[in-house]
């Protein structure tokens, strides 16, 4: 149990990041409470790190969970409590009685339902964690898609600019007499078929921007993400799979909470073992006769008599649910083993095709670009081979965008699968991106 409260401990450091302490202190709303922060008061630019921090504050599910954690313990404070004794009165034409009865749960009841409680809240802060984790990294890769999009619209306005160039040298040429007018209205419509396609990356920009918002319910909010998807450099020794696996066991969320689910259900049979037990009842009255001429007290014991009903059923749905929790632990343990076997060679894989492309095929994009303006210009090609250049150049700069972003998904999922993922200080993981990385 100390393993799933140390959990929930880690992830509240979330709320911890720097980006919250720039801002003004009125904004910092109560759990549960209304927030306080307008769109104006958020950072206009933010890396991954003040961005997690603001979606650990800001988020509405987030927001709710100590409202969830409060109810919790609000169920071990009912479930210690002893039941309430009862009054009765009674009147007879000779005499009048009234008493008091109080049920005594003998056999350790009270204790039972009260670790049961204990349980059920740590497996709830298990589950809270888990479902943490799960925003964060939805969070996490829209900050990545806003990325990848600032960096194409960068790439698209270059490109942008190199054609009205090339227009520039083309309209000289025909001037001169050494090209066609036929040679100015193709890269006139290469510049209308350029134009759209900016436009259209502008637009996709804006909607990754917006989805950055929405986590934050902040419509009116539009950040400029700031970092790089280019991974750091590779560790000198990366741990073996066997390491990585004995670590995740011990930090994975869904783990913990499958785990305290176990604990839950194994406390749960007890505990219904022992509620079957019967409760007495001790009940003492005072009876008095109507003209006061005498009085009595009365005391007495009743309990149930577990003749038909013996909780047979109860305690067998008890047995069921325990073991079917110990598959449910077998089933996470398992899927979660191959989850880091899969993210670790897609992370590898991923990384090489970078290396590979970054050393082969980037390096000769500008090359070929200054090539195929100068054959235009000698009179070695034409207009229809120099636009191909340029359009060849910018295909293969957006897919080595893409390719970034696929190396930095590859690189969060082997994160996650190693329970290593962010916390206050920076984005804990070997790729680097955002205002810190380790």
């Amino acid at each position: 149990m100390k393993a799933i409260k140390s959990i929930a401990a880690a992830v509240a450091l979330v709320s911890a990041g720097a980006c919250l302490a720039a801002l003004p202190a009125q904004t910092s709303a109560s759990a549960g409470g209304p927030a306080a922060v307008s769109a104006a008061q958020l950072p206009a630019s933010l890396g991954l790190v003040e961005y997690l921090a603001l979606v650990r504050s800001l988020h509405p599910t987030l927001r709710a969970m100590p409202l969830r954690q409060r109810m919790e313990q609000a169920d071990v404070q009912t479930a210690g409590t002893w039941a309430n004794p009862s009054v009765h009165y009674g009147r007879k034409p000779e005499e009048k009685e009234w008493g008091v009865e109080q049920s005594l749960p003998i056999f350790g009841q009270i204790g039972m339902r009260t670790e049961a409680a204990k349980l059920a809240a740590a497996t709830g802060e298990a589950e809270r964690a888990a479902q943490v984790q799960e925003i964060m990294g939805q969070a996490a890769q829209r900050f990545a898609q806003l990325l990848l999009d600032q960096e194409k619209l960068a790439a698209k306005r270059q490109a942008m600019a190199q054609l009205e160039q090339a227009a520039k040298v083309v309209q000289g040429q025909i001037q001169l007499g050494g090209r066609s007018r036929y040679d100015g209205a193709r890269v006139e419509l290469q510049r209308a078929q350029m134009q759209v396609q900016l436009e259209q990356q502008e637009a996709q920009t804006l909607a990754a921007r917006a989805a950055l918002a929405e986590l934050l319910a902040q419509p009116n909010w539009t950040p400029e993400a700031v970092g790089s998807l280019l991974p750091a450099k590779e560790a000198a020794q990366e741990p073996s799979f066997d390491a990585m696996w004995q670590q995740a066991r011990e930090r994975l969320a869904p783990l913990q909470a499958a785990h305290a689910k176990v604990v839950q259900a194994e406390q749960f049979t007890r505990q219904q073992a022992r509620e079957a037990l019967p409760t007495p009842t001790v009940g003492v009255t005072r009876v008095r006769g109507r003209q006061e001429t005498y009085g009595y007290n009365q005391v007495g014991i009743s309990i149930e008599l577990p003749l038909f009903d013996r909780k047979q059923g109860t305690i067998e749905r008890a047995r069921l649910e325990h073991a079917q929790a110990l598959l449910e632990e077998d089933a996470a343990q398992q899927q979660a083993r191959q989850q880091l076997q899969q993210a670790l060679r897609q992370r590898n894989l991923l990384r090489k095709s970078l290396t590979s492309f970054e050393s082969r095929g980037l390096s000769q994009l500008a090359p070929l670009r200054q090539m195929a303006q100068d054959a235009y210009r000698l009179g070695q090609s034409s207009i229809l081979e120099w636009l191909d250049a340029m359009d060849s150049v910018s295909s293969h700069q957006q897919e080595y965008l893409d390719l970034t972003l696929q190396v930095w998904q590859a690189e969060w999922q082997l994160d996650a699968a190693r329970g290593r993922l962010p916390l206050a200080g920076g984005v804990v993981g070997s790729g680097c991106i955002g205002a810190a990385c380790l």
